[in-house]
């Protein structure tokens, strides 16, 4: 992680290298960026071949050496404006990136220029995002927290927070302590978890050791071997020097590269808001917090202590001890009765509502009851129709019977006439031939 301050400085690569580097560079306003911290070192070898007091005062560095992001391997890396304009679907082609810390926020008031483009890609890339904020020495906790806050979203967060501690003066090593606890719980209440502290080996042992130990540690160490500070860590940050010529086109392509320790995970990094329960739910409730002052020294912090208090201070100690009983006893009396109140009415309005289902109930009842009745209704109603009409039909073929029959009846009598007409024929016809006829003869003719 780069301070603004600092472009493209290493964190610590020795001691003897963090020495010269102190020595060499110059001090400059928090958020004007200072030499590169090869620079330095090129800066102090300049002259002619023959000057020997400067070769002397700058022992040789070894050639910095860049790493293929394809060869090396690393789980995540941290980015700030020093990248400039990053392309994250580019990036996105390296699986190896489990995690990505975008720089937010560097003291009380300054904030990444590339914080809010970076962070909103990142993500739609798909990226685990994170955010950190660089802690400067020349502004309160408090401050510096309110800015961060206000700048990373809790609903834009993937991973932990991140506090990067490089400086220390012109604080003493006790008053970078208090600071630095004073936001990390901050960040704790505001965030519902402890944040990730991003150091070196060299400035975590020299200036917060056992006070820091119960955090979660990324530590940074640029060599072949892990950090050994003594205590357990979750991240090691190796390399400044991943080269992403594709995505990054600023800072020579190069990011910060980092992996997990043995036994770590990403899943020990992550921010669940329903894990992560933050104690307050606003910038204004977070930063009601009284600060210790920076101005504390080592001296003051061994003073004796206090003298043993006077009776009638124990007495007014006392009364105030009594009275701040009594007073909690009448909350804690109020308290209750505010509850069984509240259980009353809420005991109330499940009556009120059990007596309305109820009502409902009886309603629909009787809706169904008159709605049944109509059914029969309509029924017998129509049962009578079906009756009468099939009277009708029967009194009609009753009729149309007696029509039949009678028209039946008229057609036997004339066919009985015209036999007997026939008859008469038949017998006149057998006189004309002279025959002798009968009555029966007749029939059988």
């Amino acid at each position: 992680m780069k301070d603004d301050d600092k472009k493209n400085a290493a964190s610590v690569k020795g001691a003897a290298t963090d020495n010269q580097n102190k020595k060499n560079t110059p001090a400059k306003p928090e958020d004007k960026p200072a030499a590169k911290k090869d620079d330095v070192v090129k800066e102090a070898s300049k002259g002619p071949d023959n000057d020997t007091a400067k070769k002397a005062a700058v022992p040789p560095k070894p050639k910095k050496v860049t790493l293929n992001p394809e060869n090396v391997q690393f789980d995540g890396i941290d980015v700030s404006k020093h990248q400039g304009a990053i392309n994250w679907a580019e990036l996105k082609k390296n699986s190896k990136i489990k995690f990505v810390y975008i720089k937010a926020t560097e003291g009380a008031d300054y904030i990444d220029p590339r914080y809010q483009e970076n962070i909103r890609n990142a993500r739609k890339q798909g990226f685990k995002v994170g955010s950190y904020h660089f802690l400067s020495t020349k502004s309160s906790a408090v401050k510096q927290f309110q800015n961060f806050i206000k700048t990373a979203k809790r609903e834009e967060q993937d991973l932990l927070p991140v506090i990067d501690v490089e400086k220390l003066k012109p604080w003493s090593a006790q008053q970078l302590r208090d600071s630095l606890k004073v936001f990390a719980d901050l960040l704790e209440d505001y965030y519902g978890c402890k944040p990730l502290i991003y150091t070196s080996e060299k400035f975590f042992i020299s200036n917060l050791g056992r006070s820091f130990a119960n955090y979660p540690l990324f530590i940074a160490k640029y060599s072949a071997t892990a950090p050994n500070i003594n205590y357990p860590w979750i991240i090691w940050q190796f390399s400044d020097c991943g080269v992403f010529k594709a995505a990054v086109r600023e800072n020579r392509g190069e990011v910060d590269m980092s992996r997990f320790g043995k036994g770590h995970s990403i899943n020990d990094i992550l921010y669940v808001p329903s894990k992560h329960k933050p104690k307050n739910a606003s910038v204004k409730e977070s930063v009601d917090h009284k600060e210790k002052p920076t101005t504390v020294t080592l001296t003051e912090q061994k003073s004796k202590e206090a003298p043993k208090p006077s009776k009638r201070q124990q007495e007014e100690a006392q009364k105030k001890a009594e009275k701040e009983k009594k007073k909690q006893e009448h909350d804690k009396k109020v308290a209750e009765q505010e509850r069984q109140k509240k259980l009353e009415q809420e005991k109330k309005e499940r009556e009120k509502a059990e007596n309305q289902k109820k009502a409902e109930a009886r309603k629909k009842a009787r809706e169904a009851e008159l709605q049944h009745q109509a059914d029969e209704k309509a029924k017998r109603k129509e049962a009578a129709r079906k009756a009468r009409q099939q009277k009708e039909q029967e009194k009609k073929q009753n009729a149309s019977n007696k029509s039949t029959k009678k028209a039946t009846s008229l057609m036997t009598t004339s066919s009985s006439k015209l036999t007997q007409s026939q008859r008469n024929d038949s017998i006149r016809t057998a006189k004309q031939k002279g025959h002798k006829t009968n009555k029966s003869s007749a029939d059988n003719d």
